[in-house]
């Protein structure tokens, strides 16, 4: 170990202190010498300019300053390596912890099947295929605490897992079985939401690659197609659930639409059929607010009339109560949706539907609507507010409402929780945005205008800096299975 440190920093050590303490004549007279010695040493492959010790015992003859500067390079290299060391029990404590939970929730899960088999509840038509899967987690979760941790947690999704579930998947589809293609996107969903956050968007990657939808197969979308046309509500839902699993990353959103986006305007249908914050409009709305951070995705959702509908939805929810869940991701959608390129386009094109748009907005901003909503409207407000809009802004009054309501917030009193205060002065910096937009004039883009939608290698960028991922799970879900 010793032999393998640069002991020319002790070198560097001599000359800050010679130059520390003013000792010019000996540190020129240091600096010659060494350059004497690096060009007599040019044509060695060695780069040191100073003798290196062999091993510890060899160390024992070298002067002090060799001493202090090898004990401080090891004391440097066992913090690191302890630290990693750290971080690899840390995993393996989680990874048996997390085990230890899903082999208790499975035991639970068994003893209520028991109960309701025991109190004739309950069907035993698929009793073995329920005991298979309770089996095969069992053994997946039991290898984990075997091995203290130790295992490869990839391997919970690996290949053979997931074409076993693919195929379980597309039989129970050809036998109409409701029930075991419930079972099968459960699975999936349940191995997607148990799994450690770091490993999630392998997971998302390995169902992708394993093509669990069959849309690049031969059929492209019309497996896929079939299964959201089942009006069965626990097997729509389950199906909803998995696809928000997948679109949480770009890479998912660009499987969606491998081969058109009528699955898009599919979902979007699917949507408008839905009671108002209800669990499966959340997962549509979830689903469709990640699939546009992708501008080409746009175009379906305006044809569709989606705008019409989020506002609408908020709208509505100032009279009667909406699930927070569907105001915050639909309000989110929507800026997303002004957000960009193809949107200004058709708002260019559409006149008076601009104008309708930013005096619905306007007129709700002083409605009763959460906190995150009413910042998600501001930012709708601020795309709006270019110059290629100026003349629907001015015709709507935009400049006296965003004054009247900066001067009618700033009386509101602060509500009274640890984000009240911050809540408050958000709002009002993006009405200031609005008038005083940041400086431009180092932007590079050349052909993008500022607050305009990236580009997907920026998005992949920005999805890697943001760590694990977060897959969406309601207390209330069990309703669907009722």
């Amino acid at each position: 170990m010793v032999d393998k440190l640069d002991y020319n920093e002790i070198n560097q050590m001599v000359k800050e202190y010679l130059k520390f303490h003013g000792l010019e004549q000996t540190l020129e007279l240091f600096q010659t010498e060494e350059r004497t010695k690096y060009y007599n040493n040019k044509g060695s492959k060695s780069h040191q300019l100073n003798i290196v010790p062999q091993d510890i015992d060899h160390l024992q003859r070298f002067p002090g300053l060799y001493h202090l500067y090898t004990e401080d390079k090891l004391a440097e290299g066992n913090v690191s390596k302890n630290e990693e060391e750290y971080k690899m029990l840390s995993k393996q404590h989680s990874s048996v912890l997390q085990s230890a939970r899903q082999i208790f929730s499975i035991a639970i899960n068994c003893l209520q099947q028991l109960h309701n088999i025991k109190d004739g509840n309950s069907m035993t038509e698929n009793l073995g295929e329920t005991i298979d899967n309770y089996n095969i987690q069992l053994g997946k979760y039991n290898q984990i605490l075997s091995s203290e941790g130790k295992c490869d947690r990839s391997e919970l999704f690996s290949e053979a897992v997931m074409n076993e579930h693919k195929t379980k998947l597309n039989q129970a589809k050809q036998e109409n079985n409701y029930k075991s293609i419930v079972e099968v996107l459960l699975s999936l969903r349940v191995n997607a939401l148990q799994i450690s956050p770091e490993l999630r968007k392998n997971l998302v990657y390995e169902l992708i690659r394993n093509d669990v939808f069959l849309l690049t197969a031969r059929t492209k979308n019309q497996f896929l197609m079939e299964l959201l046309d089942i009006k069965h509500k626990g097997l729509r839902h389950s199906l909803l659930a998995l696809i928000s699993v997948i679109v949480s990353t770009l890479k998912g959103v660009e499987y969606l639409v491998t081969n058109d986006q009528l699955i898009i305007a599919r979902i979007i249908d699917i949507l408008k059929e839905q009671e108002d914050g209800s669990v499966n409009q959340r997962f549509c709305v979830a689903i469709l607010q990640k699939i546009s951070i992708k501008e080409d995705t746009i175009a379906v959702f305006l044809e569709q009339g989606l705008i019409e509908w989020i506002l609408s939805l908020i709208e509505r929810s100032t009279s009667k109560e909406v699930h927070i869940f569907s105001l915050d991701f639909s309000s989110a959608l929507l800026a997303n949706m002004l957000h960009a390129t193809t949107t200004h386009e058709y708002l260019i094109k559409n006149a008076s539907k601009t104008k309708s748009l930013m005096i619905r907005i306007l007129d709700l901003l002083k409605k009763k609507i959460p906190t995150s909503v009413l910042m998600h409207l501001l930012i709708c407000l601020s795309y709006l507010n270019k110059e290629k809009f100026s003349q629907q802004a001015e015709q709507c009054g935009f400049a006296d409402c965003i004054s009247e309501f900066v001067e009618y917030y700033s009386k509101i009193p602060v509500i009274e929780n640890e984000n009240g205060e911050i809540d408050k002065r958000t709002v009002l910096d993006l009405c200031a945005h609005m008038f005083h937009p940041k400086d431009v004039s180092n932007d590079l883009s050349q052909t993008l205008e500022y607050n305009d939608m990236k580009p997907d290698d920026k998005i992949r960028e920005f999805e890697n800096e943001q760590g694990d991922l977060i897959f969406e799970c309601f207390q209330d879900e069990e309703k669907m299975f009722e």
